[in-house]
């Protein structure tokens, strides 16, 4: 019987921890002091990508797969999204108005509504920025990382989810309290998705592009 434990049960060394930390801050810190939005995942991914090696891994360690990206994942998270988007508008979006007695911030979205061109640019962005980038980043090197850097107990790995759900929100604190109450909802979705296709981001990049596309239509013919 093979009683070494697994890579997953040895805590790496605290070294390497305090840098994969380090190197993570940085990347999520990176839109909110002024690094432009062209650029921001270009450099984040570069870095997830160099901390990933210094771990002896890749992205396809932590579920991410050109070849996997076929058309079943990507169909079913993409109805998901768009199921997500019509929840959150019906329900989820009304429920946190009134608990919270603030309405969604949109002034950043205004380029959505006021030409077509950027309503193009926004859905673009949403498979770019939304569902490739923040997908890649959270569900996939953060939650990872969190599941082999935290303290090693039973608990880990659906410590590694709550503790992904709640960075990716407060990533979203340019939105308000009610954007970041949202964004700790649609987290908490795409940790389920993450939980039921663990090897395969594919359904969960889907599931966000298309959530956002959704989001964004609605916007552009104003019922949001």
């Amino acid at each position: 019987m093979n009683t070494e434990p697994s890579v997953r049960s040895r805590r790496p060394p605290r070294r390497q921890t305090c840098l994969v930390a380090l190197g993570t801050v940085c990347v999520l810190a990176a839109p909110h002091v002024g690094v432009p939005m062209f650029l921001y995942p270009v450099l984040g991914l570069i870095l997830c990508t160099a901390m990933l090696r210094y771990q002896g891994l890749g992205w396809a360690q932590v579920g991410f797969r050109w070849r996997a990206l076929g058309a079943g994942p990507l169909l079913t998270g993409g109805i998901l999204g768009i199921a997500y988007v019509a929840a959150n508008v019906g329900m989820i979006g009304p429920l946190l108005a009134g608990l919270l007695h603030e309405r969604p911030d949109l002034s950043d979205f205004a380029f959505v509504r006021a030409h077509l061109s950027g309503y193009l640019i926004a859905l673009a962005l949403a498979w770019v920025v939304g569902g490739f980038y923040e997908e890649l980043v959270f569900r996939g090197f953060l939650q990872d990382a969190l599941s082999r850097h935290l303290p090693a107990s039973g608990a880990r790995p659906v410590l590694a989810a709550v503790f992904t759900v709640l960075a990716f929100a407060a990533y979203h604190c340019q939105l308000g309290t009610f954007g970041v109450a949202n964004a700790l909802v649609f987290a908490v979705f795409a940790a389920a998705i993450r939980w039921r296709w663990p090897g395969n981001l594919g359904h969960v990049i889907a599931f966000h592009a298309c959530a956002d596309m959704g989001a964004f239509t609605l916007m552009r013919l104003g019922y949001l």
